[in-house]
């Protein structure tokens, strides 16, 4: 499992009483439900309120500001940014990457079945089932969540093996409070299951920013779960296409769980290849580090990931061979061949 380099916020510093622990918990959970629900009640008012508001602001000029010399750049910045994000969307659309599901207004259900293959390890088999659904009469702002391992607060020295025993299903409901092309904000509610029921809640807010033929995309996620507690992921994901056919990403990511008071943090770099609009590969390379006891390094990744449409855009083949050097074997190489079939129903 992976994890990546960004600073959280600092609020975090200084270390309260537990007593005072356990109720900002409760407090978190009890604002992040309020949130949820009382948005919702008062949707149809502010939908009243703006089908009102909408014939008057409709008789008003809207203009933008407009400095006449740099107008004929308007159109390279758009072409340059469109062409990223489009690119960039439709990558992770194809690998059934988790960003692309947390962005998805669509209804969906993922069927994946693994064998994976590990030094030290017999060969396992495993099924993992992810999916959302959009309720009806809620303007696509209301979703019934079903997730394998979210993942906050995962052990980054887990083989991969350890990684898919210790993977939890989870079930919850999502409300999307608000969304457009640039900024994107939610709230979750749920249950996960594994030993047992262990409730959750989380609030992510995400950006999406252009600086030339760079796209960055920002993420932020406070969550709560009654396992671990209080804590928060920041996530900064950097893009530049090259060709047609090349995407590079640099994906950096720290997470903070205030019970061990310490940050797990990882880097990775991609290069992502296109065969065709069926074929594609993509070149990872990273490392994990935490803050505690002291800040180093807890192993190194290096992994290609060859996928493959077979039948329209519903089944895809896939392999994965990886090779890890964690710091608990003195960095020794440690080698893993993955096999995944893919069913999607609905569309992402």
């Amino acid at each position: 499992m992976v994890r990546h380099f960004i600073i959280s916020p600092t609020f975090f510093s200084a270390p309260p009483s537990r007593p005072l622990v356990t109720n900002a918990y409760r407090h978190f959970l009890f604002v992040c439900l309020i949130i949820l629900f009382s948005a919702s009640v008062h949707a149809e008012e502010n939908e009243t309120k703006q089908t009102a508001n909408t014939s008057n602001a409709s008789n008003l000029e809207t203009t933008q500001p407009n400095i006449p010399f740099i107008a004929p750049l308007d159109g390279t910045r758009n072409v340059v940014s469109g062409g990223v994000t489009y690119f960039a969307n439709w990558l992770d659309n194809f690998f059934g990457d988790e960003r692309i599901y947390e962005e998805s207004q669509n209804s969906y259900l993922k069927l994946d079945l693994l064998e994976i293959n590990e030094e030290g390890f017999q060969p396992r088999f495993e099924a993992n089932l992810q999916g959302k659904l959009t309720l009806p009469n809620t303007q696509e702002r209301l979703k019934i969540l079903l997730e394998s391992d979210p993942g906050d607060g995962t052990n980054s020295d887990d083989t991969i093996v350890e990684a898919v025993e210790n993977q939890e299903q989870s079930l919850g409901l999502r409300y999307i409070q608000y969304t457009s092309d640039f900024v994107r904000a939610n709230t979750d509610i749920g249950v996960r299951f594994k030993s047992g029921v262990d409730t959750f809640a989380r609030f992510r807010l995400r950006g999406l920013f252009y600086t030339g033929q760079w796209q960055l995309r920002a993420a932020e996620t406070l969550f709560w779960r009654d396992s671990i507690g209080y804590g928060s992921t920041t996530k900064l994901d950097v893009e530049r296409r090259y060709a047609t056919r090349y995407l590079f990403r640099s994906s950096s990511k720290t997470t903070w769980l205030d019970e061990s008071r310490q940050f797990d943090m990882s880097q990775n770099l991609f290069l992502i290849h296109t065969n065709n609009i069926h074929k594609a590969i993509i070149y990872q390379a990273g490392l994990t580090a935490v803050s505690k006891p002291k800040l180093e390094t807890t192993g190194y990744i290096v992994s290609i990931r060859l996928r493959q449409k077979i039948h329209k855009d519903w089944l895809f083949f896939e392999i994965n061979p990886k090779v890890l050097y964690p710091q608990a074997e003195n960095f020794h190489s440690r080698h893993s061949l993955t096999f995944k079939l893919e069913v999607i129903f609905g569309k992402a």
